[in-house]
């Protein structure tokens, strides 16, 4: 039986199965338990909440303990959020907007529910659109309101509201794409990007815009411009066709005031469909006068006033987020995150560690390494075609979901869901697979380390290479 098949196997095997529940932790499960099934606790921002407001299990919070929900009554409110709660509880905690300033508006944009107005019937339908939302706060341990790290706090925000981070069209922002999130977390694409590189977020294509090159604005308007002179004055003309003589030029040149005259022929054109027809249209320009079936597209942009022609504009790519299962359980337990990726080996090494370990699953990484023989110029052609064919060696020996990541002359393959001792199993025939075309006969060094390993492999990996 060949082993390295069966490694791939088991890989894609075992990538089938259903993922397992994200572990909640928990600081105390007794009180949380309590908490989880107890009323809901409401806090109005700026002023105090009534009593008579609330229905159905739900109470006023105390001033010095996290809401479960916060109502802003007021406008502005959110900007006061800060200043009754921490910073990761004003990102976290669910929001009912009762402001009633309507769409766009920075309360609305934070809100995860919006009524009309602050009343007992309003409130009671706004609490139970977000219990769910509440049972999923509660699950979040006590340090994750006291967090710093806005990758953390996006984390625990969008698994609270079970949502993706998503993009919505706005007409008053030169991007013209916003996130509302942005205006809980600064920078929260930027942050998500972080995010996708540690694989707790992936992200997947939304739109993508045309952008000016000066000012990065997505506000352009086409302009068809003459191809001559570059004036847009353009209008179009119809064309007519003299059947008789196959004279066909603007309707311009035809009129001679109420009469249609052939210009080549100089005869009268009285009939149509007898005489002549209308075959098209052309442009013409009204300030150099030239004609053109084709016109230069241009795009005036409405916040620099730069005039760019269709060749030199620039495009951006929107994205939406979502978490992934190791996210949910980043965000559940409020684990501390790895530094930003700086994209060195050693962070996508650590990444991955990191991602496996939040899923709970095993994983372990094969350390490949090709020495050059002492007769071959590590610049010459031999040496960098035998670097990259062991790379496709490398990609075809695992299957498609194992991650390679090739910094020639070390290659490093990413095993999810896959033991240090089982890999050590199959390594005589991993050895083998990757041996046998090896023209120039390379000395290959292999090695395999356990999750307890990785981290300090991730160290040691730049001084490696």
């Amino acid at each position: 039986m060949n082993n390295v098949v069966c490694l791939a196997q088991t890989q894609a095997e075992v990538l089938t199965r259903t993922d397992k529940e994200p572990a909640h932790a928990s600081d105390e499960p007794s009180r949380e338990q309590q908490r989880r099934d107890g009323p809901i606790r409401l806090s109005a921002i700026p002023g105090p909440i009534g009593e008579s407001l609330l229905r159905r299990g739900a109470i006023v919070a105390h001033p010095y303990e996290t809401p479960d929900i916060v109502l802003l009554t007021e406008t502005n409110a959110s900007a006061w959020l800060t200043h009754h709660l921490s910073q990761a509880a004003a990102a976290i905690v669910p929001v009912i907007d009762a402001t009633g300033c309507g769409r766009g508006t920075r309360d609305q944009r934070r809100a995860d529910v919006t009524v009309v107005g602050p009343s007992p019937k309003a409130v009671e339908v706004a609490v139970e659109m977000l219990r769910p939302a509440v049972q999923r706060l509660r699950v979040l341990p006590r340090w994750a309101m006291e967090t710093k790290d806005p990758r953390l706090m996006l984390l625990a925000r969008l698994f609270v509201r079970d949502r993706a981070l998503a993009p919505r069209s706005e007409v008053n922002t030169p991007e013209t794409f916003v996130y509302d999130d942005d205006a809980v977390i600064p920078g929260v694409a930027a942050i998500a990007d972080q995010l996708t590189t540690l694989r707790l977020m992936e992200r997947k294509f939304a739109d993508k815009v045309t952008i000016c090159p000066h000012c990065a604005s997505a506000r352009l308007t086409v302009r068809e411009n003459c191809s001559r002179c570059g004036d847009g004055n353009i209008v179009d003309e119809p064309i007519i066709h003299h059947l008789k003589c196959a004279c066909q030029r603007p309707e311009r040149d035809f009129r001679q005031g109420t009469e249609l005259v052939c210009p080549k022929c100089l005869q009268q054109l009285k009939h149509f469909n007898v005489d002549y027809d209308r075959s098209g249209s052309i442009g013409v320009c009204q300030s150099c006068g030239h004609l053109s079936t084709e016109h230069k597209v241009g795009f005036l942009c409405l916040d620099c006033d730069s005039h760019v022609e269709a060749r030199n504009v620039d495009s951006r790519i929107i994205h939406s987020y979502r978490l992934t299962p190791a996210g949910r359980s980043v965000a559940a337990s409020a684990s501390l995150l790895p530094d930003p990726d700086d994209g060195s080996i050693g962070s996508k090494v650590r990444a991955f560690a990191m991602s496996q370990s939040a899923l709970d699953h095993p994983c372990s990484i094969l350390f490949t390494r090709l020495h050059k023989p002492d007769d071959i110029l590590e610049n010459g052609d031999a040496w960098r075609q035998t670097c990259g064919f062991f790379g496709r060696m490398m990609r075809e020996t695992f299957t498609l979901e194992t991650e390679i990541i090739e910094a020639p002359p070390l290659f490093l393959a990413l095993l999810a869901r896959e033991p240090k001792t089982e890999v050590e199993r199959h390594m005589p025939e991993i050895r083998r697979r990757l041996e046998r075309y090896l023209s120039l006969a390379p000395k290959l060094e292999l090695a395999v380390f356990s999750p307890d390993e990785i981290r300090g492999i991730a160290d040691r990996v730049p001084n490696v290479l």
